[in-house]
């Protein structure tokens, strides 16, 4: 819902897919108020079937992969994963796309930022930063614009102002501002 959301006030939103819903996914899915309105593709097979025609486009984002993303290619499909504990999956991302024979990337997040634990990130925050990115060209101000403070070492905290004027407390209402998904009747 949250990506949704923050994809339809995108200046240039990107294209969603949303693969896998079947099942108690499907079920989960329709509870949401208005899903069925989403102006996104829906597609009830995994993406790997949904794409079979394009397996050479496909890149999955994680942050186990030794491939830094530096640009985004108009003629990939990136593919955003969730996993409830990273912890007790580790390296279960890189494992499942080298399986599927399908490339890997992940975000240049330590080019301009330290994180304090792991750089693995939420869906919600993975869709958002590649979002900011397509419409500012702007790896670093897309980070300090979407990951939380608490997941950034001390000295990068500061930059919390810098990046178009804002303060933490605003850029957070902000992001509560997002959460509400647009109307597209």
């Amino acid at each position: 819902m949250y990506c949704y959301a923050v994809n339809g006030r995108c200046s240039s939103p990107a294209h969603l897919w949303l693969t896998g819903c079947e099942g108690e996914m499907e079920t989960q899915l329709q509870r949401l108020p208005g899903f069925d309105k989403w102006i996104i593709e829906k597609e009830k097979q995994s993406y790997i079937k949904a794409f079979s025609d394009r397996k050479d486009d496909l890149v999955y984002l994680t942050a186990d992969s030794e491939t830094v993303l530096h640009e985004l290619d108009p003629t990939k499909v990136y593919i955003v994963g969730g996993l409830v504990d990273r912890n007790r999956w580790k390296g279960i991302t890189m494992k499942k796309a080298e399986e599927q024979g399908i490339h890997t990337a992940k975000l240049p997040i330590g080019a301009y930022m330290k994180m304090s634990s792991s750089q693995v990130l939420t869906v919600n925050q993975v869709i958002e930063i590649l979002l900011k990115f397509l419409e500012t060209k702007d790896w670093k101000g897309s980070f300090f614009q979407v990951i939380p403070q608490r997941k950034r070492t001390e000295g990068d905290s500061e930059n919390c102002q810098d990046v178009d004027g804002e303060d933490c407390e605003e850029e957070t209402e902000r992001k509560k501002r997002c959460l509400e998904v647009p109307s597209h009747d």
